[in-house]
Formats: structure tokens, C-alpha cells, sequence
């Protein structure tokens, strides 16, 4: 039977297994998305959008004529790409921040504003170009899409990220780079040798053992259920929008920077939206622009929402990583040299921070501080293919499955267990080795998959005649501690305490089923105790809402489950604050002589004189209390805790089906707000990353450049029958700073899953495969490769359970 969780400092609320705020209404189909809002009984007139998406990975238009579409029946207005509006709109990307606000000026990669709204150059196979219709109906718009004749000017392309970066490789964006589609170096990531810590070279002259490894990371999509969309109003010069994605201020920044609008003319709403795993980080879209546009023109409310062909977009970045790994005889790693290729896709985003920002700060710093001689080297490259992006993990999930084949090679050269290496040579650099959360994670993990009974490699335990079993692991840093989220900035919170006891929480952010407004509102709970209040009589603030709310959380980072938490001490020490002056009225008493304790106020040398704290507030005024908190995170650099995952497999060796039979994720939380929420945390990140091992790949017809499989029954996303048991381990070994010193897990419970089920297949077959996805015609070549190589293992008995 599975171990629960125990804390390791028991609260009434925060971290205990509790039902999400919100879950009987989400069962109850009482919570509202933007499909429920963004309807024509709500919105009398609403019209649809529709954009023109390129059919070519790479051309230009030559002329445009729209006079068929515009006579259509129930088509309102087709919105051009020469329109004098459309055109002077300021080249833009679609990744402005990921978790702060910004402006057009303060963008995070100004080197690559390589996007043009509504422009006429397609750069994919779905590029928004061209024109947009707006009609009736979606299916309306759709049709009159079909009768706009356009003259393409095709152009040469390219799929793949080292012939793009060959000579005489089609440029795909002149503006940005003229000579070629490696993008330039640019101030947030830095130069292209981005890493570089004392003598590499050195270090592999005199190292006792040399390894060298590579693997390749395909595109994996978010999944996500529904799809990216936006309603749009305009009453008089003020725009209203509606999102599904979840950064409401920056939306809001980003429309009025990019249609010169002031702030308070443009107002953003998120309503509940459901799983996004990275994708609203992208969250800077040319389709608020175009279909805000459209609104104003057509004078009634317009919505835009994609199809589930549409969505697939702004992807997790193929990533090919390569690594050189020196060490000593005792297994002491002494160097590094990681050579990296990301493929951006059609633009930029943020490509470059999961090449280079992710590995070569926060990887780095968090898990390879040790190591004493450091090289990285990496290049983002255009490609004709869908734009990678931000994806949860990212960037961390394409560098661990090289990271950790590398570890796994050098443990079998230096006849070493790789769970000893690592404990061995992994850690921040805040704490010397061994690392407690290193060591923690990974005996916990080793035990409870049996690990000591690992079989040699390429003997794994023969079942059914035809299968073999194998183990596997790997390990990673968490993300994000409080000091990493410094670039938030404040942090705004409001309590309005009623008179009848009952609580207006505004802790603002989209929520996105991930639990983090409801530990919100146990931690408002845990420090509102001394006057008696519980959860049931909070009241959180569900839609994220720029003109009558706080500044949002962007949920990003897995952050958002503390950081409000965090600010809760000071709000409620405010709280008291302001109920003692009034009691110390009421009863007539200095206020430094009163206490408040269980819903009551009173002298503390005769606490016989007291008030209830509802009474006080129940007077004549009726006067509710406001509390308002901002400010920093706890900066306090702590370093981080760690994360492994261990996998067993299956592997039929006459077909190549590798199955996994049982997972073990194991996660150093510092401190578990939502023990549910954290254990399902763990077994979501293992559905999504088992697809992105074993199945999940979008697939190209290298002849034309057209996707094959930008739907859910090609692009195989597992189902529950794919996803095999998972034991969930929440553990808290380290502490951060502040008062619950914790750091998020929704990123990095995808990370090590890829990595540890191709060592466990390596363990079971002795038979390699480094490129995700490993479908079973990969793996049967590797097998036949192993074959040639060495006779298979003989003398065995066939097992089982």
C-alpha cells in the first residue's frame, strides 16, 4: 500500500489533503470558461472570426482578392493584410515576458520582434495571414475563408534545424539575421558560448575517464482541452477582453502597447480556464490585435477561437543536446562541455530561454554547480515548422534526457551505481555535496522501486517469453524557489473582513486546475485562525479581472501555490492590527493590553473582559475591514530541493512495444502547501511526459512541409489505460525561505520521466534509444543493432510477478 504524506510540520489547513475550493462547483458544471461567457445569449450580436492560415511553410503574397468572401451571406467585414491599420501595426513576438509585466521597450528579447500581424509573408504551414472574416458563424467565416483568391509566391524552406544552419540555406528571416537562421545573440541569454567556468580543456586532459553523449528532444504539444480563444467589446473608445489565457495585466499591456491605447481604455478578464501547461506564456497573441480591430470596425462583439488543428502552436522546442563528461577513477566529475541545437520553428519567442536561460543559470547553478569546469554552447535556429515555445518543463525536460544519459554512461565505464554518482556530484551551489534533497530524493526513490534488484544490463527478467524488465531513473532540480521569482516584482493581495465574519479574498490569478487558488485561501484560513475563520467563509475573487482587481499572478513557474501564502503572516498581523485599536475603543482598554484569540478580544490580565470579534463589527457603521499587502517575495537565496523519478519497463523485444509498468515520482517541496494537489501534481506529469517518451511526435511531410498529425488521433496523447500505477512521494527535506519556505512542482514533474524510461529500456534490452519519442521501430533498430554487435544473454529462466 502506498505511504501517505506526513508533514513535517502539521497544519489545520495548508498542506493537508483537502477538495479544491472550487470542486464541487467544477463538478456541479457551475464554474464558468470562456465558452460559457463568450456566447450569443450573453452577448446579443456576437459575430466570429476567422483568420486565413497559410498552406505553404514558406511564401509570400503576391496579390489578394476578397470580393467573393465579402459578398457572402452573413459575412460582416474581411480585414486585410494591406489595410492601412493592419499595416502600421509594430512588429511584435509573441513572447514578451513569461511572469512579470512589460512594455513594448522593456520585451524580453527585442532582438527578435519577428512577428507581423496579419502580414503577408507565411513563414509555417498555419501562419495567420493574409485576411481575417468575420461573419455570423465560425462556419460562415470558415467558408468565406475558402473563397479568397490568393497569388503565392512559394519560397524554399527548410524542416530541419543543421541544414538551416548550413550555407546557402533559405533565409527565413532577413530581418532579423540576413546571412543565415541561427538567431543573433541577444542581451537576456547571452552569447552563444553563454557558459563558461574554468579550465575545460584541462579537465579533459586529465581526466581518468571520458564520456560522450547525445540526444534528440522532439516537438510535443501542450494538450491542452480546450483551445486558445478571446471574445472582444468595445463600448465607445474602451475595450473589453476576454481570455483564456492567463496573464490578464500583461494582455492588457500588450493590446494597449501594440493599438496605442491607454491603460484604462483596455480592460482584461480571465474567467476559469483549465490546463494550459506553459502555453499562456506565449500569452502576447496577434489574434487579440486583429480581432480587437475587427470589433471596433464591425461595432458588436467579435470572438476568435481556435480549432483543434488551429492549436497546435507555440509547442515545446525540438532540442538537440550533445555532451562531453570527464571524471576521475572514484567518480568525481570534474568537467562538462553541452553543445546544444534548438529548433525555434517559424519565429523566435521564447526559444532561447529553453536553450540557453533554463541550462545555463538555472540548471547550472541548481544542479551542476559542483562540477568545477563548465562549458555550454548553444544555437537557436529558424525552421519552416511550428513555432517551439514554452511548454511545461521547458527547456529543462530536452536537457535532462542528455544530461542523464551521459551520467548512466559514465557509471557503467566507472562500474559505479548512477543513483551513487549522482548523490556523488549534483547539487546547488548554497550547499555543499552530498546535497540532503539530492540524497533524499533518490534513496527514497531506490527503495521503493526496488532498485537493488536492478538486473545487469541487457538482463533484464524475461516475462512472457518475449518481454524483458528493466529500470531506470533520473534526477533534476525543483523550480521555483521564492528568490527565483524576484523578477515578479510586488506581490498584491486584499482582504475585506465582513461584519458577519466572513472573508472577500483577493489573491487575483487565472486559475488553471492546478490548486493554487485554493491554497490561497487555506493559508488566508491558517493565519486568520485567531479570530475564527475557516475556509468555507473565504470568498476568493475567481476571475482575474485588470479593472477591479489587484495586480495577477501569472501562473507560471508552479510559484503561484506559496507566493500569495507567503504574504499572508503580514495580512493578517494588519488585520489584527486594526481589530485591536477598535476593541481597545470599545472596551476602553490600552490596545498594547488586549489579545485576539479564538474569535475573541480581550484583557490580557483579565481575560474575562473581552468581545467577540463579531460582535465588534456588528455595530451601527456595519463597517467591513480592508487589508491590502504588496510586496517582494522572500529573496532569501536558499538554493533549491530536487526531484527524481524512477521507472519500470517492459520491453517485447520481438515487436519493440515498450511498456511501463510502474513509476515513482518523488518531489523535495520544502514544504507541501496541498498534499492532494501535489500528488496529482505528480501523476498528471507523468501522463504528459509518458507521452512525450513513448508516443507523442508531430510528424512532417518532408516534401512539402505540411504537418500530418495536428490532431488527437495521430498526435497520440496517452489515455488512463496508457498510464500505468504512479506512487506519488512528496517529501520536504530542504527549506526555503519565508514563512512556508516551499517551491513549486507542476514544471518539473515532466522532466525526468523520458530519461529514466530509456535507461530502464537500456537496463532491460541493452539496447539505446535517445530521441523521444521511442516508438517501437526505433527501439526494434536498436535491438537489431545489439544484436550484431553481441550475442544475446543466454542461460535465463523466464519469470514473472
Amino acid at each position: 500500500m502506498r505511504k501517505g504524506f506526513k508533514p513535517r510540520k502539521p497544519r489545520k489547513y495548508v498542506g493537508t489533503y483537502r477538495a479544491k475550493i472550487e470542486g464541487r462547483a467544477k463538478a456541479n458544471g457551475k464554474t464558468e470558461y470562456l465558452d460559457d461567457i463568450a456566447s450569443g445569449l450573453r452577448f446579443p450580436g456576437l459575430l466570429h472570426a476567422k483568420v486565413l492560415r497559410s498552406p505553404h511553410p514558406h511564401a509570400v503574397i503576391r496579390s489578394m482578392n476578397t470580393e467573393e468572401a465579402e459578398r457572402m451571406e452573413g459575412v460582416h467585414l474581411v480585414l486585410r493584410y494591406d489595410d492601412s491599420e493592419v499595416a502600421a501595426l509594430k512588429p511584435t513576438t509573441n513572447a514578451w515576458t513569461s511572469f512579470n509585466t512589460v512594455g513594448y521597450d522593456t520585451m524580453y528579447y527585442p532582438t527578435y520582434r519577428d512577428r507581423k500581424i496579419l502580414g503577408g509573408k507565411a513563414h509555417w504551414v498555419g501562419d495567420e495571414v493574409g485576411a481575417v472574416v468575420v461573419a455570423e458563424t465560425e462556419e460562415i467565416a470558415a467558408e468565406a475563408l475558402k473563397r479568397v483568391e490568393i497569388d503565392w509566391e512559394e519560397l524554399p524552406f527548410v524542416l530541419d534545424p543543421r541544414e538551416a544552419m548550413k550555407p546557402g540555406a533559405p533565409v527565413i528571416h532577413p530581418e532579423i539575421n540576413p546571412a543565415g537562421n541561427t538567431l543573433p545573440p541577444e542581451p537576456f541569454c547571452g552569447p552563444d558560448i553563454y557558459r563558461l567556468r574554468g579550465d575545460v580543456d584541462q579537465a579533459f586532459a586529465g581526466a581518468d575517464e571520458i564520456v560522450e553523449a547525445s540526444s534528440v528532444y522532439h516537438y510535443a504539444d501542450h494538450g491542452c482541452l480546450d483551445t486558445r480563444a478571446c471574445l472582444m467589446m468595445w463600448q465607445d473608445d474602451a475595450l473589453t477582453c476576454w481570455t483564456n489565457l492567463y496573464q490578464a495585466d500583461q494582455t492588457r499591456m500588450f493590446i494597449a502597447q501594440m493599438m496605442d491605447l491607454p491603460l484604462h481604455k483596455v480592460r482584461v478578464i480571465c474567467p476559469y480556464i483549465g490546463g494550459s501547461f506553459g502555453r499562456g506564456n506565449t500569452g502576447d497573441q496577434g489574434y487579440y490585435i486583429f480581432t480587437a480591430i475587427a470589433a471596433r470596425r464591425a461595432r458588436r462583439p467579435v470572438k476568435f477561437k481556435h480549432t483543434r488543428w488551429e492549436d497546435f502552436h507555440d509547442t515545446r522546442n525540438g532540442t538537440e543536446w550533445s555532451v562531453r563528461m570527464a571524471a576521475t577513477r572514484d567518480g568525481r566529475i570534474t568537467g562538462c562541455s553541452f553543445y546544444g541545437i534548438g529548433d525555434a520553428g517559424a519565429y523566435a519567442d521564447h526559444t532561447v530561454a529553453a536553450l540557453k536561460y533554463m541550462s545555463g543559470y538555472e540548471i547550472d547553478e541548481c544542479l551542476l554547480a559542483h562540477i568545477p569546469n563548465m562549458r555550454m554552447e548553444a544555437y537557436a535556429v529558424y525552421t519552416n515548422k511550428i513555432p517551439g515555445s514554452c511548454k511545461r518543463g521547458i527547456g529543462n525536460n530536452q536537457f535532462n534526457m542528455t544530461l542523464f544519459l551521459a551520467v548512466e554512461l559514465l557509471a557503467e565505464r566507472l562500474g559505479m551505481d548512477p543513483v551513487d554518482l549522482a548523490i556523488r556530484n549534483f547539487g546547488h551551489e548554497w550547499e555543499g555535496l552530498p546535497n540532503r534533497s539530492v540524497a533524499a530524493v533518490l534513496k527514497e526513490g531506490a527503495e521503493r522501486i526496488g532498485w537493488d534488484r536492478r538486473p545487469a544490463t541487457g538482463r533484464g527478467e524475461l516475462v512472457d517469453g518475449c518481454k524483458r524488465r528493466g529500470l531506470g531513473f533520473s534526477l533534476h532540480d525543483g523550480w521555483h524557489a521564492a528568490w527565483q521569482e524576484e523578477p515578479r516584482g510586488m506581490i498584491q493581495l486584499g482582504l475585506r473582513l465582513n461584519p458577519d465574519m466572513t472573508v472577500i479574498l483577493q489573491a487575483p490569478m487565472a486559475e488553471t486546475g492546478c490548486g493554487s487558488n485554493s491554497c490561497a485561501v487555506w493559508a488566508c484560513a491558517e493565519h486568520l485562525d485567531f479570530i475564527g475563520v475557516p475556509p468555507e467563509s473565504i470568498k476568493w475573487i475567481e476571475k482575474a479581472d485588470t479593472e477591479t482587481g489587484y495586480k495577477d499572478m501569472v501562473q507560471t513557474d508552479s510559484s503561484v501555490s506559496y507566493l500569495h501564502a507567503e504574504l499572508m503572516p503580514e495580512a493578517a498581523a494588519r488585520l489584527k492590527e486594526k481589530l485591536l485599536v477598535m476593541a481597545a475603543a470599545k472596551l476602553e482598554q490600552p490596545k498594547e493590553g488586549l489579545d485576539i484569540r479564538e474569535g475573541r478580544a480581550f484583557v490580557k490580565d483579565a481575560p474575562e473582559t473581552g468581545i467577540a470579534i463579531r460582535d465588534l463589527l456588528w455595530n451601527e457603521t456595519m463597517l467591513p475591514i480592508l487589508v491590502t499587502v504588496e510586496r517582494m517575495p522572500p529573496l532569501e537565496v536558499t538554493g533549491v530541493p530536487y526531484e527524481a523519478t524512477f521507472a519500470e519497463v517492459e520491453v517485447d523485444v520481438e515487436t519493440g512495444l515498450v511498456t511501463v509498468t510502474r513509476i515513482v515520482q518523488l518531489n523535495d517541496c520544502g514544504t507541501v502547501m496541498h498534499a492532494a494537489g501535489a500528488e496529482a501534481q505528480q501523476i498528471g506529469g507523468q501522463a504528459m511526459g509518458l507521452g512525450e517518451a513513448l508516443t507523442e511526435e508531430i510528424v512532417y511531410d518532408e516534401a512539402t512541409g505540411i504537418p500530418l498529425n495536428f490532431n488527437w488521433v495521430d498526435y497520440q496523447i496517452p489515455t488512463m489505460l496508457d498510464v500505468p500505477p504512479v506512487d506519488p512521494v512528496p517529501m520536504e527535506v530542504w527549506e526555503g525561505a519565508g514563512e512556508y519556505g516551499a517551491c513549486g512542482i507542476g514544471e518539473s514533474v515532466t522532466t525526468c520521466i523520458c530519461r529514466a524510461v530509456a535507461n530502464a529500456v537500456y537496463n532491460a534490452t541493452g539496447a539505446r534509444v535517445d530521441s523521444t519519442p521511442l516508438k517501437p521501430e526505433k527501439v526494434l533498430a536498436a535491438l537489431e543493432a545489439v544484436r550484431h554487435d553481441q550475442q544475446p544473454p543466454s542461460g535465463e529462466r523466464e519469470g514473472g510477478r
